[in-house]
Protein backbone atom coordinates (compact mmCIF):
# COMPACT_ATOMS: atom_id res chain seq x y z
CA UNK A 1 0.00 0.00 0.00
CA UNK A 2 2.74 2.19 1.05
CA UNK A 3 5.09 1.44 -2.11
CA UNK A 4 1.57 2.35 -4.36
CA UNK A 5 0.82 5.80 -2.60
CA UNK A 6 4.49 6.85 -3.05
CA UNK A 7 4.22 5.76 -6.45
CA UNK A 8 1.21 7.85 -7.38
CA UNK A 9 2.47 11.11 -5.05
CA UNK A 10 5.53 10.75 -7.38
CA UNK A 11 3.90 10.90 -10.69
CA UNK A 12 1.10 13.45 -9.66
CA UNK A 13 4.49 15.27 -8.63
CA UNK A 14 5.31 15.08 -12.06
CA UNK A 15 2.05 16.98 -13.36
CA UNK A 16 2.38 19.32 -10.70
CA UNK A 17 6.15 20.54 -11.82
CA UNK A 18 4.47 24.27 -13.67
CA UNK A 19 4.75 27.87 -12.87
CA UNK A 20 0.92 26.91 -11.50
CA UNK A 21 1.96 24.44 -9.16
CA UNK A 22 -1.84 22.60 -8.54
CA UNK A 23 -4.82 22.66 -10.42
CA UNK A 24 -7.23 21.30 -6.83
CA UNK A 25 -10.27 21.71 -9.48
CA UNK A 26 -12.06 22.57 -12.40
CA UNK A 27 -12.56 25.88 -11.63
CA UNK A 28 -9.27 26.54 -11.06
CA UNK A 29 -8.35 25.65 -14.53
CA UNK A 30 -11.21 27.18 -16.55
CA UNK A 31 -10.10 30.62 -13.98
CA UNK A 32 -6.84 30.33 -15.44
CA UNK A 33 -7.90 29.56 -19.56
CA UNK A 34 -10.42 32.51 -18.91
CA UNK A 35 -7.10 35.25 -18.54
CA UNK A 36 -7.48 34.95 -22.41
CA UNK A 37 -10.67 35.24 -24.20
CA UNK A 38 -8.90 33.85 -27.52
CA UNK A 39 -7.76 30.47 -25.26
CA UNK A 40 -11.78 30.37 -23.43
CA UNK A 41 -13.61 30.59 -26.96
CA UNK A 42 -11.35 27.63 -27.82
CA UNK A 43 -12.17 25.78 -24.98
CA UNK A 44 -15.60 26.65 -25.22
CA UNK A 45 -16.06 25.16 -28.67
CA UNK A 46 -14.41 21.56 -27.20
CA UNK A 47 -16.90 18.75 -26.99
CA UNK A 48 -17.58 17.55 -23.10
CA UNK A 49 -15.06 14.58 -23.57
CA UNK A 50 -12.40 17.07 -24.82
CA UNK A 51 -12.95 19.25 -22.11
CA UNK A 52 -12.98 16.56 -19.19
CA UNK A 53 -9.91 14.98 -20.56
CA UNK A 54 -8.20 18.47 -20.43
CA UNK A 55 -9.19 19.06 -16.67
CA UNK A 56 -8.42 15.44 -16.14
CA UNK A 57 -4.91 16.37 -17.07
CA UNK A 58 -4.47 19.41 -15.09
CA UNK A 59 -5.50 18.26 -11.98
CA UNK A 60 -3.27 15.16 -12.50
CA UNK A 61 -6.64 12.50 -12.58
CA UNK A 62 -4.61 10.97 -16.06
CA UNK A 63 -1.74 11.06 -18.52
CA UNK A 64 -2.27 13.47 -21.70
CA UNK A 65 -2.81 10.72 -25.10
CA UNK A 66 0.36 10.67 -26.54
CA UNK A 67 -0.85 9.19 -29.74
CA UNK A 68 -2.43 13.01 -30.53
CA UNK A 69 -1.08 14.23 -33.52
CA UNK A 70 0.58 17.84 -31.91
CA UNK A 71 1.89 15.75 -29.25
CA UNK A 72 3.30 13.08 -31.01
CA UNK A 73 4.93 14.97 -33.45
CA UNK A 74 6.63 17.47 -30.15
CA UNK A 75 7.73 14.10 -28.09
CA UNK A 76 8.85 12.12 -31.26
CA UNK A 77 10.50 14.96 -33.13
CA UNK A 78 13.88 13.51 -34.82
CA UNK A 79 15.02 16.96 -34.98
CA UNK A 80 14.57 18.24 -31.76
CA UNK A 81 14.75 14.66 -30.03
CA UNK A 82 16.44 12.24 -32.50
CA UNK A 83 17.37 10.51 -29.14
CA UNK A 84 14.10 9.05 -28.23
CA UNK A 85 13.37 8.32 -31.81
CA UNK A 86 16.78 6.12 -31.83
CA UNK A 87 15.63 4.53 -28.47
CA UNK A 88 12.66 3.53 -29.77
CA UNK A 89 14.09 2.41 -33.11
CA UNK A 90 16.49 0.68 -31.32
CA UNK A 91 13.92 -1.61 -29.37
CA UNK A 92 11.95 -1.82 -31.98
CA UNK A 93 14.66 -3.35 -34.39
CA UNK A 94 16.69 -5.03 -31.81
CA UNK A 95 19.78 -3.55 -32.31
CA UNK A 96 21.19 -0.12 -31.77
CA UNK A 97 20.86 2.30 -34.21
CA UNK A 98 21.44 6.05 -34.54
CA UNK A 99 19.73 8.65 -36.95
CA UNK A 100 22.30 10.42 -39.73
CA UNK A 101 19.76 12.33 -41.07
CA UNK A 102 15.92 13.29 -41.28
CA UNK A 103 14.44 12.95 -44.93
CA UNK A 104 11.85 15.19 -45.80
CA UNK A 105 8.51 13.71 -47.01
CA UNK A 106 6.82 16.77 -48.35
CA UNK A 107 6.37 16.80 -52.23
CA UNK A 108 7.55 13.09 -51.86
CA UNK A 109 4.16 11.05 -50.14
CA UNK A 110 1.76 9.08 -51.86
CA UNK A 111 -0.59 11.41 -52.12
CA UNK A 112 -3.66 10.13 -49.70
CA UNK A 113 -7.04 11.89 -49.96
CA UNK A 114 -8.09 10.24 -46.88
CA UNK A 115 -5.29 9.47 -44.13
CA UNK A 116 -5.46 9.28 -40.64
CA UNK A 117 -1.72 9.10 -39.92
CA UNK A 118 -0.75 11.21 -36.92
CA UNK A 119 3.04 11.07 -37.74
CA UNK A 120 4.94 9.82 -41.15
CA UNK A 121 8.63 10.57 -40.22
CA UNK A 122 11.74 9.14 -42.65
CA UNK A 123 14.96 9.44 -41.24
CA UNK A 124 18.23 7.18 -42.22
CA UNK A 125 20.11 5.16 -39.86
CA UNK A 126 23.90 4.82 -39.31
CA UNK A 127 24.18 1.79 -41.34
CA UNK A 128 22.57 3.15 -44.31
CA UNK A 129 19.11 1.38 -43.87
CA UNK A 130 15.86 3.56 -43.90
CA UNK A 131 12.88 3.84 -41.37
CA UNK A 132 9.53 4.81 -42.22
CA UNK A 133 7.93 5.31 -38.76
CA UNK A 134 4.14 5.99 -38.96
CA UNK A 135 1.77 6.47 -36.35
CA UNK A 136 -2.06 5.77 -37.44
CA UNK A 137 -5.20 6.52 -35.46
CA UNK A 138 -6.83 3.67 -37.73
CA UNK A 139 -5.51 1.00 -39.16
CA UNK A 140 -6.17 0.68 -43.31
CA UNK A 141 -8.21 -2.18 -44.79
CA UNK A 142 -5.53 -2.65 -47.14
CA UNK A 143 -2.02 -2.45 -44.54
CA UNK A 144 0.16 -4.91 -46.64
CA UNK A 145 -0.27 -3.14 -50.42
CA UNK A 146 0.10 0.61 -48.48
CA UNK A 147 3.26 -0.83 -47.14
CA UNK A 148 4.80 -2.44 -50.06
CA UNK A 149 3.75 0.96 -52.38
CA UNK A 150 5.34 3.35 -49.65
CA UNK A 151 8.29 0.83 -49.07
CA UNK A 152 8.98 1.14 -53.40
CA UNK A 153 8.74 5.11 -52.98
CA UNK A 154 11.59 5.07 -50.95
CA UNK A 155 13.37 2.34 -52.30
CA UNK A 156 12.94 4.07 -55.59
CA UNK A 157 13.78 7.64 -54.24
CA UNK A 158 17.09 5.72 -52.91
CA UNK A 159 17.72 4.18 -56.51
CA UNK A 160 17.61 7.50 -58.14
CA UNK A 161 19.83 8.94 -55.57
CA UNK A 162 22.58 6.56 -55.34
CA UNK A 163 22.39 5.89 -59.15
CA UNK A 164 22.76 9.61 -59.93
CA UNK A 165 26.00 9.55 -57.71
CA UNK A 166 27.19 6.85 -58.46
CA UNK A 167 27.02 6.49 -62.60
CA UNK A 168 28.46 3.59 -64.18
CA UNK A 169 29.78 1.92 -60.76
CA UNK A 170 25.90 1.46 -59.69
CA UNK A 171 25.49 -1.54 -58.11
CA UNK A 172 22.28 -2.93 -56.44
CA UNK A 173 24.33 -3.85 -53.39
CA UNK A 174 24.86 -0.14 -52.44
CA UNK A 175 21.07 -0.16 -52.13
CA UNK A 176 19.93 -0.41 -48.17
CA UNK A 177 17.21 -1.76 -46.49
CA UNK A 178 13.89 0.09 -45.80
CA UNK A 179 11.93 -0.30 -42.76
CA UNK A 180 8.36 0.53 -42.67
CA UNK A 181 7.02 0.54 -39.10
CA UNK A 182 3.57 1.46 -38.20
CA UNK A 183 1.96 1.66 -35.14
CA UNK A 184 -1.52 1.47 -35.13
CA UNK A 185 -3.80 2.51 -32.26
CA UNK A 186 -7.03 0.62 -33.90
CA UNK A 187 -5.48 -2.29 -35.54
CA UNK A 188 -7.81 -4.10 -38.67
CA UNK A 189 -9.39 -7.21 -37.41
CA UNK A 190 -7.12 -9.06 -39.41
CA UNK A 191 -4.54 -8.35 -36.67
CA UNK A 192 -6.87 -9.89 -33.92
CA UNK A 193 -6.54 -13.12 -35.43
CA UNK A 194 -3.73 -14.08 -33.90
CA UNK A 195 -4.30 -14.56 -30.01
CA UNK A 196 -1.51 -12.94 -27.64
CA UNK A 197 0.66 -10.83 -30.71
CA UNK A 198 1.08 -7.21 -31.10
CA UNK A 199 3.84 -6.98 -32.97
CA UNK A 200 3.59 -8.60 -36.95
CA UNK A 201 6.80 -8.50 -38.61
CA UNK A 202 6.87 -9.48 -42.73
CA UNK A 203 9.56 -10.26 -44.57
CA UNK A 204 10.32 -11.58 -48.36
CA UNK A 205 11.97 -15.45 -48.18
CA UNK A 206 11.65 -17.76 -51.00
CA UNK A 207 9.83 -21.01 -50.40
CA UNK A 208 13.17 -23.12 -50.89
CA UNK A 209 14.94 -21.36 -48.83
CA UNK A 210 17.70 -19.95 -51.22
CA UNK A 211 19.09 -16.40 -50.33
CA UNK A 212 18.14 -17.30 -46.25
CA UNK A 213 20.67 -14.63 -45.27
CA UNK A 214 18.92 -11.61 -46.88
CA UNK A 215 15.49 -10.78 -46.30
CA UNK A 216 15.07 -8.44 -49.68
CA UNK A 217 15.23 -4.28 -49.91
CA UNK A 218 12.40 -3.86 -47.15
CA UNK A 219 11.16 -5.51 -43.80
CA UNK A 220 7.27 -4.44 -42.26
CA UNK A 221 6.65 -4.31 -39.02
CA UNK A 222 3.25 -3.44 -37.32
CA UNK A 223 2.50 -2.83 -33.98
CA UNK A 224 -1.03 -2.90 -32.15
CA UNK A 225 -1.45 -0.77 -29.37
CA UNK A 226 -4.86 -2.02 -28.62
CA UNK A 227 -3.90 -5.34 -28.64
CA UNK A 228 -0.93 -4.47 -26.51
CA UNK A 229 -2.76 -2.84 -24.04
CA UNK A 230 -5.18 -5.70 -23.64
CA UNK A 231 -2.10 -8.27 -23.46
CA UNK A 232 0.31 -6.29 -21.48
CA UNK A 233 -1.04 -4.98 -18.20
CA UNK A 234 1.80 -4.48 -15.51
CA UNK A 235 5.24 -2.66 -16.03
CA UNK A 236 7.80 -3.92 -14.55
CA UNK A 237 11.87 -3.70 -14.15
CA UNK A 238 11.97 -6.79 -15.77
CA UNK A 239 9.65 -5.64 -18.75
CA UNK A 240 11.81 -5.21 -22.26
CA UNK A 241 12.47 -2.06 -23.53
CA UNK A 242 9.99 -2.08 -26.13
CA UNK A 243 7.16 -2.91 -24.10
CA UNK A 244 7.99 0.14 -22.15
CA UNK A 245 7.89 2.55 -25.03
CA UNK A 246 4.70 0.89 -26.31
CA UNK A 247 3.31 1.48 -22.61
CA UNK A 248 4.31 5.41 -23.11
CA UNK A 249 2.40 5.54 -26.24
CA UNK A 250 -0.58 3.82 -25.22
CA UNK A 251 -1.88 4.31 -21.42
CA UNK A 252 -3.19 7.49 -19.53
CA UNK A 253 -3.73 5.50 -16.54
CA UNK A 254 -1.48 7.21 -13.51
CA UNK A 255 -0.75 4.52 -11.85
CA UNK A 256 0.78 2.56 -15.10
CA UNK A 257 2.82 6.29 -15.46
CA UNK A 258 3.97 5.61 -12.37
CA UNK A 259 5.04 2.49 -12.90
CA UNK A 260 6.78 2.71 -15.87
CA UNK A 261 8.55 6.06 -14.78
CA UNK A 262 9.57 4.00 -11.36
CA UNK A 263 11.31 0.63 -13.81
CA UNK A 264 12.36 3.12 -16.53
CA UNK A 265 13.18 6.06 -15.23
CA UNK A 266 15.01 7.83 -18.49
CA UNK A 267 10.73 8.68 -18.87
CA UNK A 268 10.93 11.03 -15.89
CA UNK A 269 11.94 13.98 -18.54
CA UNK A 270 9.73 13.41 -21.17
CA UNK A 271 6.77 13.19 -18.57
CA UNK A 272 7.89 16.56 -17.26
CA UNK A 273 7.99 17.52 -20.66
CA UNK A 274 4.32 16.52 -21.33
CA UNK A 275 3.49 18.71 -17.58
CA UNK A 276 5.43 21.39 -18.71
CA UNK A 277 2.89 21.89 -21.63
CA UNK A 278 0.36 23.68 -18.76
CA UNK A 279 2.66 26.59 -18.58
CA UNK A 280 1.85 27.98 -21.32
CA UNK A 281 -2.19 27.09 -21.95
CA UNK A 282 -2.33 28.60 -25.17
CA UNK A 283 -0.18 25.91 -26.48
CA UNK A 284 -1.49 23.14 -24.30
CA UNK A 285 -5.35 24.50 -25.85
CA UNK A 286 -3.44 25.13 -29.64
CA UNK A 287 -3.12 21.69 -29.47
CA UNK A 288 -5.88 20.11 -28.46
CA UNK A 289 -7.26 22.34 -31.28
CA UNK A 290 -5.71 21.04 -33.93
CA UNK A 291 -5.96 17.87 -32.91
CA UNK A 292 -9.73 18.63 -32.62
CA UNK A 293 -9.39 19.57 -35.79
CA UNK A 294 -7.94 16.46 -36.93
CA UNK A 295 -10.43 14.13 -35.35
CA UNK A 296 -13.17 16.29 -36.99
CA UNK A 297 -11.29 16.42 -40.16
CA UNK A 298 -10.59 12.12 -39.77
CA UNK A 299 -14.14 11.76 -38.55
CA UNK A 300 -15.73 13.35 -41.61
CA UNK A 301 -13.41 10.98 -43.81
CA UNK A 302 -14.11 8.17 -41.97
CA UNK A 303 -17.85 8.84 -42.83
CA UNK A 304 -16.88 9.68 -46.03
CA UNK A 305 -14.87 6.56 -46.59
CA UNK A 306 -17.70 4.91 -44.67
CA UNK A 307 -20.13 6.31 -46.85
CA UNK A 308 -18.56 5.48 -49.82
CA UNK A 309 -18.05 2.19 -48.87
CA UNK A 310 -21.96 2.05 -48.38
CA UNK A 311 -22.02 3.54 -52.10
CA UNK A 312 -19.67 0.52 -53.27
CA UNK A 313 -21.56 -1.82 -51.72
CA UNK A 314 -24.67 -0.85 -52.56
CA UNK A 315 -23.12 -0.88 -56.58
CA UNK A 316 -21.34 -3.75 -55.74
CA UNK A 317 -24.96 -5.32 -54.33
CA UNK A 318 -27.13 -3.50 -57.09
CA UNK A 319 -24.30 -5.10 -59.58
CA UNK A 320 -24.61 -8.47 -58.06
CA UNK A 321 -28.92 -8.69 -58.61
CA UNK A 322 -28.41 -6.99 -61.83
CA UNK A 323 -26.48 -10.18 -63.01
CA UNK A 324 -29.36 -12.25 -61.49
CA UNK A 325 -31.99 -10.26 -62.96
CA UNK A 326 -30.14 -11.03 -66.43
CA UNK A 327 -29.38 -14.35 -65.53
CA UNK A 328 -32.94 -15.23 -64.01
CA UNK A 329 -34.40 -13.54 -67.33
CA UNK A 330 -31.66 -15.91 -69.58
CA UNK A 331 -33.03 -18.62 -67.46
CA UNK A 332 -36.55 -17.57 -68.40
CA UNK A 333 -36.35 -17.16 -71.58
CA UNK A 334 -34.34 -20.65 -71.90
CA UNK A 335 -37.59 -21.84 -69.46
CA UNK A 336 -40.31 -19.77 -72.27
CA UNK A 337 -38.20 -21.61 -75.10
CA UNK A 338 -38.10 -24.75 -73.68
CA UNK A 339 -41.98 -24.37 -72.86
CA UNK A 340 -42.53 -23.25 -76.51
CA UNK A 341 -40.94 -26.45 -77.60
CA UNK A 342 -42.41 -28.79 -75.63
CA UNK A 343 -45.48 -27.26 -76.14
CA UNK A 344 -45.12 -27.70 -80.19
CA UNK A 345 -43.73 -31.74 -79.18
CA UNK A 346 -46.88 -31.42 -77.29
CA UNK A 347 -48.52 -30.67 -79.96
CA UNK A 348 -46.89 -33.34 -82.56
CA UNK A 349 -47.41 -35.95 -79.83
CA UNK A 350 -51.15 -34.77 -79.54
CA UNK A 351 -51.49 -34.63 -83.61
CA UNK A 352 -50.18 -37.97 -83.63
CA UNK A 353 -52.09 -39.30 -81.20
CA UNK A 354 -54.90 -38.07 -83.15
CA UNK A 355 -53.44 -39.75 -86.20
CA UNK A 356 -53.09 -42.83 -84.12
CA UNK A 357 -56.56 -42.95 -83.07
CA UNK A 358 -57.96 -42.70 -86.05
CA UNK A 359 -55.52 -45.23 -87.75
CA UNK A 360 -56.72 -47.61 -84.96
CA UNK A 361 -60.20 -46.64 -85.47
CA UNK A 362 -59.84 -47.74 -88.89
CA UNK A 363 -58.32 -50.89 -87.44
CA UNK A 364 -60.93 -51.18 -84.90
CA UNK A 365 -63.51 -50.84 -88.06
CA UNK A 366 -61.87 -53.04 -90.01
CA UNK A 367 -61.27 -55.58 -87.56
CA UNK A 368 -64.82 -55.50 -86.73
CA UNK A 369 -65.70 -56.00 -90.47
CA UNK A 370 -63.26 -58.69 -90.33
CA UNK A 371 -65.13 -60.08 -87.48
CA UNK A 372 -68.26 -60.20 -89.58
CA UNK A 373 -66.62 -62.08 -91.96
CA UNK A 374 -65.42 -64.16 -89.98
CA UNK A 375 -68.92 -64.99 -87.95
CA UNK A 376 -70.33 -65.03 -91.72
CA UNK A 377 -67.53 -67.61 -92.56
CA UNK A 378 -68.18 -69.47 -89.25
CA UNK A 379 -71.82 -69.82 -89.86
CA UNK A 380 -71.14 -70.91 -93.87
CA UNK A 381 -68.46 -73.53 -92.22
CA UNK A 382 -71.21 -74.58 -89.46
CA UNK A 383 -73.64 -74.65 -92.24
CA UNK A 384 -71.34 -76.34 -95.01
CA UNK A 385 -70.48 -79.09 -92.18
CA UNK A 386 -73.80 -79.20 -91.21
CA UNK A 387 -74.26 -80.19 -95.01
CA UNK A 388 -71.74 -82.29 -95.07
CA UNK A 389 -72.57 -84.16 -91.71
CA UNK A 390 -75.95 -84.59 -93.69
CA UNK A 391 -74.29 -85.62 -97.12
CA UNK A 392 -71.88 -88.03 -94.83
CA UNK A 393 -75.45 -89.05 -92.99
CA UNK A 394 -76.57 -89.64 -96.63
CA UNK A 395 -73.55 -91.26 -97.56
CA UNK A 396 -73.30 -93.36 -94.93
CA UNK A 397 -77.34 -94.35 -95.53
CA UNK A 398 -76.70 -95.36 -99.14
CA UNK A 399 -73.51 -96.91 -98.17
CA UNK A 400 -75.43 -99.10 -95.42
CA UNK A 401 -77.85 -100.17 -98.36
CA UNK A 402 -75.81 -100.48 -100.89
CA UNK A 403 -73.92 -102.52 -98.35
CA UNK A 404 -76.99 -104.03 -97.43
CA UNK A 405 -78.15 -104.65 -101.14
CA UNK A 406 -74.94 -105.67 -101.60
CA UNK A 407 -75.57 -108.50 -98.80
CA UNK A 408 -79.04 -109.61 -100.52
CA UNK A 409 -77.43 -109.87 -103.62
CA UNK A 410 -74.56 -112.00 -102.04
CA UNK A 411 -77.28 -113.68 -100.47
CA UNK A 412 -79.28 -114.31 -103.54
CA UNK A 413 -75.86 -115.49 -105.48
CA UNK A 414 -75.10 -117.80 -102.32
CA UNK A 415 -78.73 -119.04 -102.58
CA UNK A 416 -78.45 -119.19 -106.40
CA UNK A 417 -75.23 -120.91 -106.63
CA UNK A 418 -76.89 -123.01 -103.95
CA UNK A 419 -79.64 -124.13 -105.88
CA UNK A 420 -77.61 -124.26 -108.90
CA UNK A 421 -74.89 -126.47 -106.96
CA UNK A 422 -78.50 -128.50 -105.77
CA UNK A 423 -79.00 -128.59 -109.20
CA UNK A 424 -76.62 -130.06 -110.20
CA UNK A 425 -76.03 -132.65 -108.03
CA UNK A 426 -79.83 -133.80 -108.89
CA UNK A 427 -79.34 -133.59 -112.55
CA UNK A 428 -75.85 -135.82 -112.01
CA UNK A 429 -78.23 -138.03 -109.36
CA UNK A 430 -81.01 -137.64 -112.22
CA UNK A 431 -78.38 -138.64 -114.57
CA UNK A 432 -77.40 -141.69 -112.65
CA UNK A 433 -80.16 -142.97 -112.33
CA UNK A 434 -81.24 -142.95 -116.43
CA UNK A 435 -82.97 -139.17 -116.21
CA UNK A 436 -80.76 -137.26 -118.88
CA UNK A 437 -83.32 -135.75 -121.34
CA UNK A 438 -83.70 -132.79 -118.81
CA UNK A 439 -86.06 -131.66 -115.93
CA UNK A 440 -88.52 -132.62 -118.02
CA UNK A 441 -87.65 -135.90 -117.97
CA UNK A 442 -88.42 -136.23 -114.28
CA UNK A 443 -91.39 -138.45 -113.33
CA UNK A 444 -94.16 -136.41 -112.50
Amino acid sequence: MSKTTNSLSTTQNIFHCMPLPTFPSKKSVEDLLKQQTYIWEKYSEFPDNMKQELIGFCTGKHGLRIIYDPVFRKIFSPSLHPDRLEAFLSAILGRSVRIIRVIPREGTRLNEQTSFVVMDVLVQLDDGSYANVEMQKIGYNFPLARADCYASDIIMRQYAQVRMEQGPLFSFQNLHKVYCIILMEKSPMEFHTVKGKYIHRRISSFDTDIYAKSSGLHEDIFICLDSFHSIVHNITKDSITLDAWLTFLSTTDISTIASLIEAFPHFMPIYQEIADFTNKPEELINMLSEELYIMTKNLERLMVNDLQDEVNALHTERDVLKAERDSVKEECDSIKAERDSVKAECDSVKAERDSAKAECDSVKAECDSVKAECDSAKAERDSAKAECDSAKAERDSAKAERDSAKAEMATEREKRLTAERKLQQVLSYAKAYGYHDGPDSFPQ
